[in-house]
Formats: C-alpha cells, sequence, structure tokens
C-alpha cells in the first residue's frame, strides 16, 4: 500500500516531467495523475474515466486517453497488458512487474529485479532484451495452483 508520501511524490514528478516536456498541466491531467497516484488497484481507462466522473465530473472520456496517452509517451505512466482484459494503468514510480493468475485474475506486483536472473538468460541465449514493465507474467497464483493439484488428486 501506497503511503501519502509515496503518492505526493509520485504525483510531483508526473506533473514536473509533463511541464519540464514543454506541456501545460491541464485540470485533466492533474485529475488524471490524481486518480493514479491515490490508487492501489490496477486501473483501465474506463475505471480512470469512472473516477473522474465521480471525483471531476465534465472531462471528456477522450481527453482522458489523451492525457493516459501523453503520459504513456513522456514515460511516466505505464500501461500493462494482464492477458485478462484491457490494458491497465499505473504511475511508474517505483518500478515493479506483475503477476496474473489465470483462474481468479488476481494481479500481484513482485518488484522487477525478481525477474533479473530471467532476463540475463533471455540476453546471453537468445539476445532478447526483456521489458518486464510492458506485459504481465501469466499462470496460476499459489491458492489456485493448489486448489487445481487437489482436484486432480481428487479425480484420480
Amino acid at each position: 500500500m501506497a503511503t501519502v508520501r509515496t503518492t505526493e511524490i509520485a504525483k510531483d514528478h508526473a506533473l514536473r516531467v509533463v511541464r519540464e516536456s514543454g506541456g501545460r498541466v491541464t485540470l485533466p491531467t492533474r485529475a488524471v495523475v490524481a486518480v493514479l497516484a491515490d490508487s492501489h488497484d490496477h486501473l483501465t481507462a474506463d475505471d480512470i474515466i469512472a473516477e473522474l466522473d465521480r471525483r471531476t465530473p465534465g472531462i471528456a472520456p477522450s481527453t482522458v486517453y489523451r492525457v493516459i496517452q501523453r503520459l504513456g509517451e513522456l514515460d511516466v505512466l505505464a500501461h500493462v497488458h494482464t492477458g485478462i482484459g484491457p490494458p491497465v494503468y499505473h504511475l511508474r514510480a517505483g518500478s515493479h512487474a506483475h503477476l496474473v493468475c489465470n483462474r481468479c485474475h488476481v494481479i500481484r506486483d513482485i518488484p522487477v529485479g525478481e525477474l533479473d536472473a530471467m532476463a540475463r538468460t533471455l540476453q546471453r541465449r537468445h539476445g532478447f532484451v526483456l521489458d518486464p514493465h510492458h506485459s504481465a507474467l501469466i499462470g496460476l497464483c499459489e491458492r489456485c495452483a493448489v486448489a487445481g493439484v487437489e482436484h486432480e488428486a481428487a479425480e484420480h
């Protein structure tokens, strides 16, 4: 769970990058950044739009999509393909990768450093440079994996 301090740092960083790039920090930009910084969830564009509608009615969805795109271009916003629906978004403050359970759809954040050994192996053996931020690793969480093993054992 992010602390208030981490949330403020993430918001300040995102808005500073927008300014430094020559962009204007508009009300929609501030609102989108605030929603993302305040959330502990993995938000889809529709989630962001719904929360903005609750907090700051009147911001058009097309504007929200443009803000999301711009923040992504500035590399302050990560979008992650989870394999279970539309991409999810979060501010890049605090680098992490994602594990997604195919069965219960829980998304778990892990330190990106936990993938370093695999990234080195992929580069050494295949010349492939891993981007652990863009797509999630898909599989079964511990609870669903155990439940699947127990279900298989009961069938035999």
